[in-house]
């Protein structure tokens, strides 16, 4: 660490290359942090987590019984022991809350202002984060499986709603209004994505194991099924797993799509080709949890990290090579979410123990505890320690 800085300092590293080297060690040291403890917000098993990806600072939680809570993860007292606070609660028996399960929790992509939850209550709410009051509530026909919303324009602000229903909703945040549906060929829809490269486009996973790719300007038909097997075959018989798509993410460039089945396979896809890239993952276990799991992606390590929650344990792998990097264990209960903290590479998981954990690098804290580490006079006039956020910052002399 020491050597890459002094590199950095004297203009032999790049500062990418100096973030990326950090981020892939930092992963490598993950471990469940005995310093930090959640102040309890939830009674009931956590169904989904998300972090605001512009402030990087609020955690947003929703759970079994319909509650919601939002925790500050800013770090203020400068200690590694350090509790994060509710600063916002919903309780089920609010008068607007979610009598039932909550499906998927997401903010608001461009600001913090609101945030967005579905239910087993057939509703889909856009929450005011000051108000705490729902400021649009949508009901429908059917059960609802989960949602998603564009991240790629704010002038684009429709909801994409999987169904327990062959249909898929696309809502305007804005109007409060269906725009319109899409008809797929399966029984249900089980999970949607947008892709953060266009706008237009939509990929859906059913129940039956077809994950289809839609261009919404067209809604008579989608582009494309996803198949994977090598040999094409009919097109009713079009698979990208054999059952339910429990899980799926596009990469932050938006050319390709990582997908997860109830055959235990993790499968990684070529948008623009439609195909399956010849990534093989290691198999993973049997997932016992009913609730659908909430993957996610490392971008800032020299290679793009997978996050799959399975179980009790979380499965590490690098995403364009398969390879199984490591296994997070420490933790007795079902894991149904897990959400990557960009900017101090931190991992933190909900699942059945009704708490919110975190993952921290230990490597961090041994440096920190090493009183027999010095630092020299000069490099401690050109970097200092961000207490809070845990990494190495340049100082603005530089």
């Amino acid at each position: 660490m020491l050597k890459s800085l002094e590199k950095l300092q004297n203009g032999l590293l790049p500062y990418i290359s100096f973030r990326k080297s950090v981020a892939t060690t930092r992963i490598s040291e993950l471990a469940l942090s005995p310093f930090t403890t959640f102040e309890t917000a939830h009674t009931s098993i956590v169904t989904s987590l998300d972090i605001h990806r512009i402030e990087d600072r609020y955690l947003l939680s929703a759970a079994d019984n319909g509650d919601i809570a939002i925790h500050d993860l800013w770090n203020y007292t400068g200690n590694l022991s350090f509790d994060p606070q509710i600063i916002c609660s919903i309780k089920r028996d609010a008068p607007l809350a979610h009598k039932l399960c909550i499906k998927t929790a997401q903010w608001y992509p461009f600001d913090t202002g609101l945030f967005i939850t579905c239910s087993t209550d057939k509703t889909l709410k856009i929450w005011d984060t000051i108000n705490t009051k729902p400021s649009v509530t949508f009901l429908m026909d059917y059960n609802v499986s989960g949602h998603h919303m564009s991240t790629v324009s704010p002038n684009n602000a429709l909801i994409a709603v999987a169904l327990e229903h062959s249909r898929v909703l696309l809502l305007d945040a804005r109007s409060g209004c269906r725009s319109h549906e899409l008809q797929g060929p399966g029984k249900a829809t089980a999970v949607v994505r947008w892709s953060p490269l266009s706008e237009y486009l939509l990929a859906t996973g059913d129940v039956d194991g077809r994950i289809l790719l839609w261009d919404i300007r067209y809604a008579e038909s989608y582009l494309k099924a996803l198949d994977f097997n090598i040999v094409p075959i009919k097109s009713n018989l079009v698979k990208a797993h054999n059952g339910v798509i429990r899980a799926m993410n596009f990469t932050d460039d938006g050319l390709y799509l990582v997908s997860l089945g109830a055959d235990n396979a993790l499968r990684l896809w070529d948008v623009a080709l439609h195909k399956k890239t010849r990534v093989n993952f290691p198999r993973i276990p049997p997932i016992e949890a009913q609730f659908q799991p909430k993957m996610d992606i490392c971008y800032v390590s020299s290679t793009p990290v997978i996050f799959v929650p399975a179980n009790n344990s979380i499965y590490v792998h690098y995403l364009f090579t398969g390879f199984r990097k490591r296994i997070l264990r420490g933790n007795s209960n079902v894991i149904t979410s897990c959400v990557f903290k960009t900017s101090t590479c931190q991992l933190y998981i909900g699942g059945y123990n009704t708490s919110i954990l975190l993952w921290t690098p230990d490597g961090f804290r041994e440096f920190l505890s090493d009183k027999r580490q010095k630092f020299s006079k000069q490099m401690l006039r050109h970097f200092h320690m961000d207490l809070d956020t845990n990494i190495w910052l340049m100082s603005d002399n530089e």
